[in-house]
């Protein structure tokens, strides 16, 4: 986690309003909260590279507002119980709210769609990290204008120390992900010309 003092973000517990939990994992959970009135994601993971890269600020990523250092779960209950016995508060990281949203699937797909996403996830890369949970419901497709393709859930992602190159078989790894998005693509586009469904085939 970013630990530049100018990302913290100091609050009153009583401005942070918690609303639903959008997903969770053993790794971590998505909330979406309201603070000072503003809505954001609420996330436990890292922005990490994807924040000092400046990928956040290209857009093809959730834009990153700060993190809270240490929550107490005992303030938000009933949302952060599962926290309630970790040896260490959970921080969390406040994310832009997107709105509009909906996963790729074979009836939003274009050849155009798939091509940002190969794109956002170029810079990804760029920013010494490896996605690791390539599927087409990690990409969101956020309704303009402009229209954004915004890749998601980085809970599983690695990060390399940004004071060295990655190295063959990591730059191997990101052509192995590229090569990924550029496959469901096809299973995507054949599916949306046979007039299928979303969600029918698990990709």
């Amino acid at each position: 986690m970013s630990e530049h003092p100018s990302d913290l973000v100091a609050f009153d517990p009583s401005s942070l309003r918690t609303g639903k939990e959008l997903k969770s994992s053993e790794a971590s959970s998505i909330f979406e909260v309201e603070l000072r009135g503003h809505r954001y994601f609420h996330d436990n993971g890292d922005p990490g590279n994807l924040h000092s890269f400046g990928v956040c600020e290209q857009g093809v990523v959730p834009y990153y507002h700060g993190y809270i250092d240490r929550l107490d779960p005992a303030r938000f209950q009933p949302h952060l119980n599962h926290f309630m016995n970790d040896i260490h508060a959970p921080n969390a990281i406040l994310l832009e709210y997107l709105e509009d949203t909906e996963e790729l699937n074979c009836v939003n797909y274009s050849g155009d769609r798939l091509q940002a996403a190969i794109v956002g996830l170029r810079e990804i890369h760029s920013a010494l990290i490896h996605h690791r949970d390539v599927y087409p419901k990690n990409i969101l497709i956020v309704r303009g204008p402009p229209e954004r393709v915004v890749w998601i859930d980085f809970d599983v992602a690695m990060t390399f120390d940004s004071t060295k190159p990655m190295g063959y078989q990591a730059d191997e790894h990101c052509d192995f992900e590229i090569e990924l998005v550029k496959s469901f693509g096809r299973l995507l586009k054949e599916d949306q010309r046979q007039g299928l469904p979303p969600d029918t085939k698990y990709y």
